[in-house]
């Protein structure tokens, strides 16, 4: 029996897409707090686990954006954001304390 070349390449991948969609899948619908017992089919874990996944990269964005504005300040202008960004989660922490 023989096969052409082209159907075996493309049940190959066909599997091999499979294969790694199922992995990806697993990873991601299995429950990432220790607390918390997971779903038989985890539709629920795999939505939260996305939404962390979306959170991340959006941050990870963010960070790039903040160091390419960075690099032309000076050391001085730098010290002086971080002293404020120190400042204002001080009073956030303890405006938070307060409620």
């Amino acid at each position: 029996m023989e096969f052409q070349p082209a159907v075996v390449a493309t049940t190959s991948f066909g599997f091999l897409a499979i294969g790694l969609l199922g992995i990806t899948y697993s990873v991601v619908s299995s429950s990432w707090d220790n607390d918390r017992d997971g779903s038989v089919l985890g539709v629920d874990e795999f939505q939260k686990n996305v939404g962390s996944l979306r959170d991340g990269l959006s941050r990870t964005k963010e960070n790039a954006v903040l160091r390419e504005k960075m690099m032309g300040l000076s050391e001085d202008e730098i010290q002086r954001a971080i002293d404020g960004q120190e400042k204002r989660d001080k009073n956030n922490k303890k405006d938070a304390w307060m409620e």
